[in-house]
Parts: structure tokens; C-alpha cells; sequence
């Protein structure tokens, strides 16, 4: 039996610990080992996170146990429900999976209201003074005013649903002939109708997940839809507020949404039947942890950061010294960082060299900075992004804006302050030959050159050599290519060049 922990105590579900997982998964089929225990312990997580869970639980061929050591909450209960069985500790609890969502006013839930609750006061109030009115009857007469209310709101619950949807169908069709711009904003019905197509699918797995194992559909539901309503009597457990339904150890082992109530590993080993099976535990490596941290996003971003410094100091400095090598480090470290935990493949650091090679090439190749210069860069600004990987493209576009803008205020300042350093006065030429000391840029021309003739020594075109009055001299033309031996003609002396045309 193989038992996996989880990361740390009571962590996100992350992509790095669902590969990691998927290596074991493949390694107990391979050795054919009888059963896979993982811990849970978790807050929740991203809901595509959690299905890409469910994804590869589905696909094992080994039998896998969920331990929820302690919480399985939110999408910690949709990865419980897809292993093929799940022990709980006794002080654990599992459920709250209504899916939320982030956006700009903060995080909110993802539900399609249903309007029900006005119908419910009528019922309540029909025939009576409404001072009258209690919110909880305890007489016979009540509790049944109260059975009928529940399958009056189911009657009424579906009809509304349905007309909601034939509504919001109808105006799907027109928003999708309509074509809106991606800047106009949709409209209440049209958000909730990609809700309910989201709602539609999640509900659905969530069904399919509970009938795997025989567990009861209506309170799995409940777990994640808010307005899903229990009774005892149906299901075992009350719950009637709007609110998703959140269980202990306990109950959940009486409604048989967990399988065993176990204190540790070794309890989930002899629950199972397999008290006789060696338990090996899969913990992970010094270099799981190493990679792992690599990845952490603060950093990602100090690598970026001493990556492109490092990078800008060589490119300042004569040769290939320390800055360069640091530099290439970091960023090395960077990508296999996010390559060794899965989040992209080697791609972003080929689409990396590529850019170093164009811009590299515009510096010392091609004159100016052109059309190479700005694909090498683009290069380099998306391979960074891309080594994040799609999943993470919104923290990847804030780790890397942040890290380069920080990096160019240390370039600036680099460019500024470095010089005055003792360390880089050390490592610089600061001689400066001064004019008043005697010394001279370049050589004077000589000004009674102007008018003399001479012979083309070399070719000029334009530039060239001549021999006037047997000595060397060079010149240049107004345009004109001068065969060699040709007689030319000086026309003009300055500070920095002799010009001659052809006799």
C-alpha cells in the first residue's frame, strides 16, 4: 500500500501536488501495489484544478483512498469523491463546494437564484393575521402546511427554472446575432445563462462522482448548491437554508459520504482489508522541494529580476565574466523551476534563446534597431510568460510586469551610481587624454593641399588613397568612383577630411 502526504497542513490543492500524485498513480500500477492512500487536508482550490484531479483518479487502474486528515472543504470534496473510496478522521469534516467566482467588486458565488421565497410567504399567510404568523410550527396542523409548502416549491422551482432558461436561451440567440463588441458588457440574463452552463456541467459531475460509489446524489448536491433542500426523512439529515451543506466526521458516515472513520494511516490500511500489505510512504524528494520552491512566484520574480540585471551589466562590461554568469543562472533556474513541476515544457526557454539570438543580432549584426530587435524582445517577455503555463497565465503577467519593471528602475540606477563605485573604477579605464595636455583626437589636415593634384593610388568609391607630391594621403570623392591611376584634383581641405575629383 502506498500512502502519499499531503504538501503541508491544511494547503490549497495545487498542480504541482496533482503531478506529483499522477507519478505515484503510475508507479503503484507499475509495481502492482494494492491500493493508493492520499491525504487531504485543504481549504479548497481552483475548480479546474480539482476536475483535472478527477481526471487522472478516473483513469487509475490502481485503487485509490482519499484520507481526509482533517478537512476536505470546497474543491477538496469533488477530489474525495473521485477516489473509490474515503476515510475520515474523527474530528474531520468535508463539504461547502459551492463554486465561486473573482472579479472586480470581489469574490462571488456562482448560483442561479430561484425566486421562491415570495410564493413561500404567500403560503404561510394564506388564511391567517399576519402578526399571527410564526417562522417555525411545532402543531401537527403546521408541520403539514409545511409538507405541502416543500413539494409546492419543487412544482414552482422547476417551472420558474424552466421558464428562466427558455428565457435565457432566447436571449443567448439574440446576444450571439447581435455580435457585441468584447468591450459592451453582458447583461444580467446573459451572465446568468453562462453561469447555468457552468452550474449545468458542475452539478453533473458532481452526480456522476456520488453514483460511482452509491453515494446519495442529494446531499452531494447540497454540498455545492446552496437552495438544494434536505429532510430527514428523505435524506436522512435536515437542511434548509440557503446555504451549501457542510458535514462532520460523523454524519458524513451515517449519509455514506465517507466509507470509514480512521485516525491514521494505519487505521485506513486495516479498514480496507489490507492489514497484511507493507505500507510504504511516498513522501517527496530534496529535489521535489528544491523545484517547488524554484517555482514560488516571489522567486520566480528575484531570478527574472538578477537574470536580466546580470544580463545588461555583461552586455556593459568587455567579455563574459561574473554578472553574465549569474545572469544565465537565475534564468536557467527559472525555467527548470517551472518545467520540473509541470506548469510548462522546455518550449518557453527555446523561445527565450531564440530572442537573446535576435536581439544579439541587431546589436552586432544588423545596423540600427529594427524589426529583429522587437521580435527579440517579444520573445523574451512571452517566454517568461508562457513558463508559467495557460493555468497560471494571470500570475505569471504580474509576476513577470512587476519583476521587469523593477528591473529597469535598478538598470537606471545601475547606470547611474555604478560608475562612481570603487569596485568599478577598478574594473574601468578612466584615463582621459586632454586636449590642453597635447593631445590631439586625430591629425590635422593639412591646408596647402588645397588645389594640388596627384594620382589615385587605390580606387576610391568614394573613399581611398591618393599620392601627391610622393606622399600618402587619405581622401574621398563628392560621389564619384575613381579608377586607380586615375589624376584627381584636391577641391576642399577640413578639419577631418581632404575631398578630390577627377581631372
Amino acid at each position: 500500500v502506498y500512502f502519499v502526504p499531503q504538501f503541508s497542513d491544511f494547503q490549497e490543492i495545487s498542480i504541482h501536488e496533482m503531478l506529483f500524485l499522477k507519478k505515484i498513480l503510475k508507479e503503484a500500477e507499475k509495481n502492482k501495489v494494492k491500493a493508493v492512500i492520499f491525504e487531504i487536508d485543504t481549504p479548497g482550490g481552483r475548480v479546474d484544478v480539482a476536475l483535472k484531479y478527477v481526471s487522472i483518479l478516473a483513469k487509475s487502474n490502481v485503487k485509490t483512498v482519499a484520507f481526509v486528515n482533517a478537512q476536505a472543504i470546497s474543491a477538496g470534496m469533488i477530489l474525495a469523491l473521485a477516489a473509490d473510496k474515503i476515510a475520515i478522521n474523527p474530528s474531520g469534516m468535508i463539504g461547502d463546494a459551492m463554486p465561486l467566482q473573482t472579479g472586480p467588486n470581489g469574490v462571488k458565488p456562482i448560483v442561479i437564484k430561484r425566486e421562491i421565497k415570495k410564493e413561500k410567504k404567500k403560503i404561510k399567510n394564506e388564511g391567517k393575521d399576519k402578526g399571527k404568523v410564526k417562522k417555525e410550527s411545532k402543531n401537527k396542523e403546521q408541520v403539514q402546511d409545511k409538507d405541502k409548502l416543500i413539494e409546492k416549491e419543487k412544482t414552482e422551482t422547476k417551472e420558474n427554472l424552466g421558464q428562466q432558461l427558455k428565457d435565457l436561451i432566447k436571449n443567448f440567440n439574440e446576444f450571439k446575432n447581435k455580435g457585441p463588441s468584447g468591450k459592451e458588457a453582458l447583461s444580467e440574463d446573459e451572465k446568468k445563462l453562462v453561469n447555468q452552463k457552468f452550474l449545468t456541467v458542475f452539478y453533473k459531475i458532481l452526480q456522476v462522482l456520488a453514483e460511482k460509489n452509491n453515494r446519495p446524489v442529494r446531499v452531494v448536491r447540497a454540498m455545492a448548491d446552496p437552495y438544494q433542500k434536505l429532510s430527514k426523512e428523505t435524506d436522512g439529515i435536515e437542511h434548509t437554508e440557503v446555504s451549501p451543506l457542510t458535514l462532520s466526521a460523523k454524519e458524513a458516515k451515517k449519509l455514506h459520504i465517507v466509507d470509514y472513520i480512521c485516525k491514521n494511516k494505519e487505521d485506513v490500511k486495516i479498514a480496507l482489508g489490507l492489514s497484511s500489505c507493507d505500507m510504504v510512504v511516498k513522501d517527496k524528494t530534496p529535489v521535489f522541494y528544491f523545484i517547488y520552491f524554484l517555482a514560488n512566484p516571489f522567486v520566480s520574480s528575484f531570478l527574472i529580476i538578477l537574470g536580466i540585471i546580470g544580463l545588461y551589466v555583461e552586455a556593459k562590461t568587455p567579455g563574459i565574466g561574473f554578472p553574465g554568469s549569474l545572469g544565465i543562472l537565475c534564468l536557467s533556474l527559472f525555467f527548470i523551476g517551472h518545467v520540473g513541476i509541470g506548469d510548462s515544457s522546455w518550449l518557453p526557454s527555446i523561445i527565450f534563446l531564440s530572442g537573446i539570438i535576435l536581439i544579439a543580432l541587431e546589436i552586432f549584426v544588423i545596423p540600427g534597431f529594427g524589426l529583429t530587435g522587437i521580435s527579440g524582445i517579444i520573445a523574451i517577455i512571452s517566454s517568461l510568460l508562457l513558463a508559467f503555463g495557460w493555468d497560471n497565465l494571470e500570475t505569471g503577467i504580474n509576476t513577470v510586469g512587476i519583476s521587469i519593471i523593477i528591473a529597469i528602475c535598478l538598470m537606471i540606477l545601475l547606470t547611474i551610481y555604478l560608475p562612481k563605485t570603487k569596485i568599478f573604477r577598478r574594473i574601468t579605464l578612466e584615463t582621459v587624454h586632454k586636449s590642453k595636455d597635447g593631445f590631439e583626437a586625430h591629425k590635422k589636415c593639412d591646408k596647402s593641399l588645397f588645389g594640388k593634384t596627384g594620382i589615385a593610388h587605390s580606387i576610391l568609391r568614394p573613399s581611398g588613397v591618393v599620392i601627391i607630391d610622393g606622399k600618402r594621403f587619405d581622401v574621398v570623392t563628392e560621389g564619384d568612383f575613381i579608377e586607380k591611376g586615375e589624376k584627381v584634383k584636391v577641391v576642399e581641405v577640413s578639419e577631418m577630411k581632404i575631398v578630390v575629383n577627377r581631372v
